[in-house]
């Protein structure tokens, strides 16, 4: 269902008939389930509420595995996962590397990424728009310039971040699920393996990255930071360092190639490119949900959700709840009120928002100033996924000559 994009109907038909709805989970026993919550409001409601719905229990359908091994236990304590003092704790200390001043710094560096991916694509007429420009481009601003991973370990870390988010999204009993379990397994150790070496390297010498700058942390009473902590960084900024930018690129543009007229106003009127990227955000939600597990019995918009229930809050859902947004199933770039949850909401918003927000931009700048425009040469082509919603193949062409312009 989801391999032809978010269900957007269904979806709207919840919000007006059963905004919270129970979902039978039946390969699990016949009590088994999870709460889909649809409406903006709630979903922001139940992320508001991190005590009584936490993330410990698995951010994904599927409930955390209670193996004792270290690879594991970097999934079940990585940040995404953590809950009260602890998250908050954690999340404090890594806070500085993803601030205003630190990704600022940055802006250099984002718009040469941009220019290599983009001068390839001019240079070859024909191309993959996923594979030369939504993953190569923010694959390189994250992996090689933010974290430090090497030039020749890049593409190895792409894999590890699309298989992991594959394993997330096929239920046991799919045609690809034994595949799949086998190969994460396999990616997992030597994952570990890489955040143990990072870990151990950057403590030897210390580089100008954020992994140097985790693994030389302190915590408040002086000491430094445990390898297990460390991990937990590591395995939530390598799982979700590109994935959800290299998804909204992707979409963003697919839009705009089917939108001509807004594709020809924000062409003309640069001025409308932190609209429009806040309006792809929106459009495309990369992150389709996040499970949450309820800590104690709670009433929502009705419905009693139990102790221990599932309950999941769809962002693909919110953002297209037509309470909050005018013409919600409208792709828009002049939408002025826009508050979409593609970067989730509450204590666990997402870390890298800045700098997500400033690859689009800068991307952005670069295609208009020289007036690239991509037409579609085949099918666009999405994953099998509930949980990212992200195109996998998207062939292209340059449809019109270029005119360099300076952007300041």
């Amino acid at each position: 269902m989801f391999s032809e994009g978010s269900p957007h109907g269904a979806f709207k038909r919840l919000r007006q008939e059963e905004p919270v709805s129970w979902h039978q989970m039946p390969h699990l026993g016949p009590d088994e389930g999870f709460w889909l919550v649809t409406k903006h409001k709630d979903i922001c409601e139940v992320a508001r509420q991190s005590k009584i719905f936490f993330s410990h229990g698995g951010s994904v359908l599927a409930d955390s595995v209670a193996i004792d091994h270290p690879a594991w236990k970097m999934i079940r304590d990585g940040l995404c996962h953590l809950d009260g003092t602890k998250h908050s704790e954690l999340r404090k200390l890594v806070t500085p590397p993803f601030g205003a001043d630190a990704i600022l710094k940055l802006k250099e560096v984002i718009r040469r990424r941009a220019t290599e991916v983009l001068n390839y694509a001019q240079e070859t007429g024909r191309f993959d728009f996923v594979r030369h420009i939504a993953i190569q481009f923010p694959v390189q601003v994250v992996y090689a310039d933010v974290l430090g991973f090497s030039q020749e370990d890049l593409q190895t870390a792409a894999y590890w971040g699309d298989l992991f988010n594959r394993v997330h999204a096929i239920p046991n009993g799919d045609r690809e699920y034994a595949q799949v379990m086998v190969a994460s397994g396999l990616a997992l150790a030597k994952l570990h393996q890489y955040g143990v070496e990072a870990y151990q390297s950057r403590r030897a010498a210390q580089r100008n990255d954020v992994l140097s700058y985790l693994a030389n942390l302190a915590y408040d009473d002086g000491t430094q930071i445990s390898l297990e902590d460390f991990l937990s960084y590591f395995w939530s900024l390598s799982i979700g360092a590109y994935d959800t930018t290299a998804s909204t690129i992707a979409g963003g543009f697919a839009a705009l190639a089917a939108c001509p007229d807004q594709q020809d106003e924000l062409y003309a009127n640069p001025g409308l490119i932190g609209q429009a990227v806040e309006e792809m955000l929106r459009w495309e939600t990369p992150v389709i949900y996040f499970r949450r597990t309820a800590a104690r019995d709670y009433v929502l918009h009705g419905r009693t959700i139990r102790e221990g229930d599932r309950v999941v809050i769809c962002f693909a859902s919110g953002n297209r709840d037509d309470d909050v947004f005018d013409s919600p199933n409208v792709f828009n770039i002049k939408r002025a009120h826009n508050p979409h949850l593609s970067f989730g909401h509450g204590t666990h918003f997402c870390l890298g928002t800045r700098l997500a927000r400033l690859e689009l931009c800068t991307l952005l700048e670069e295609v208009i100033a020289r007036q690239m425009r991509f037409e579609l040469t085949g099918p666009v082509v999405r994953a099998r996924s509930n949980f990212i919603n992200r195109i996998i193949r998207m062939p292209v062409t340059l449809a019109s000559d270029f005119v360099t312009m300076s952007f300041d």
